[in-house]
């Protein structure tokens, strides 16, 4: 065998491997889709009060109660930066991970509105001021509904889940959101947020009201 094709076949044998190894990395890319966080394990962690989650980022969860009714809120604990809080409302954000989470109980009672007005209603109003939403998931729970859409802003795509507690008098409303870019993580412990309060309505009224300092809501 002569120079040349010594040179030709350790050539042919790099882009071999070369060739391996990028399968290999779209075999792993195909499969990341699949290791997801779902919701159902988010709601686990939130339960638990805390999540590892695979890429080995560690995020614990503590509860606030607002308003009259002692509504529980629960929130990423050590995470955000600023809160804003009144009589009538709670604002909590992290201006780094650009997230949010907007409490209200308005005194004001809010006119009634079925879901489907209420989602037109969202979807026409921004609209009208120049916001395109991109609704994602509409879901009605037992005692919460709520909307997941995308809308477009200066910094980028933003994911939003807003919510309202089911009933004539809607006296409980609520958006959260993330970049769209964390929409399967921290969007989905949002979502479970939202979930999470529909589970202690439930068990209100069920008879299994939690107290403001019982651990079992997390």
């Amino acid at each position: 065998m002569n120079l040349d094709e010594k040179i030709a076949l350790m050539e042919r044998e790099k882009r071999q491997k070369e060739k391996a190894l990028r399968e290999a990395a779209e075999e792993k890319k195909a499969d990341a889709p699949g290791k997801k966080l779902t919701l159902q394990e988010a709601l686990e962690g939130l339960h638990a009060g805390e999540i590892r989650l695979p890429e080995g980022e560690h995020l614990e969860f503590e509860t606030h109660f607002y308003s009259e009714e002692n509504v529980p809120m629960i929130i990423f604990k050590n995470f955000h930066q600023a809160l804003k809080e009144d009589k009538e409302g709670v604002i909590y954000i992290n201006h780094t991970k650009e997230v949010s989470q907007i409490l209200s109980w308005p005194k004001t009672q809010i006119k009634p509105a079925t879901f489907s007005q209420w989602s037109n209603q969202l979807v026409n109003g921004m609209a009208s001021n120049g916001l395109h939403a991109r609704v994602g998931k509409k879901k009605q729970l037992d005692h919460v509904e709520y909307i997941c859409f995308d809308v477009p802003t200066g910094k980028g795509w933003l994911y939003n889940i807003v919510f309202r507690r089911k009933g004539e008098e809607q006296s409980l409303t609520g958006n959260y959101n993330c970049l769209k870019e964390d929409k399967d993580t921290y969007g989905i412990f949002l979502e479970a947020m939202v979930v999470a309060l529909d589970q202690w309505f439930a068990q209100r009224e069920g008879g299994g009201l939690f107290g403001e300092q019982s651990s079992s809501y997390l």
